[in-house]
């Protein structure tokens, strides 16, 4: 089906956007919300054809949506890191600057 092949290459997008030392995080918002309307609609197809539940495709589908979703964790919680060492390093400096 031409929807599971459109839903492949967003997921390569938006995997070479998360995996991006510098994340563009509007343009990866908008590949979530699209990939989510995707899904919706392939769920909508399954729903008519309960064989699809069980078809290779589908599966493909519930793997990348599981991976994309511990790639997305764990870059947030990089993110998350990299801004508590900035805010500990300013704050530092804020220290510092009380002396001069």
């Amino acid at each position: 089906m031409l929807i599971f092949n459109e839903l492949s290459d967003l997921d390569h997008r938006l995997l070479s956007l998360i995996e991006n030392i510098d994340p563009e995080t509007e343009e990866i918002h908008q590949l979530v919300d699209k990939r989510e309307q995707l899904i919706k609609t392939i769920i909508d197809v399954c729903k008519r054809n309960p064989n699809l539940q069980q078809s290779a495709q589908w599966q493909q589908v519930v793997e990348s949506t599981r991976h994309i979703a511990r790639l997305m964790e764990s870059k947030t919680e990089q993110l998350g890191q990299s801004l508590r060492k900035y805010r500990h390093g300013k704050r530092s400096l804020q220290q510092y600057k009380k002396f001069i």
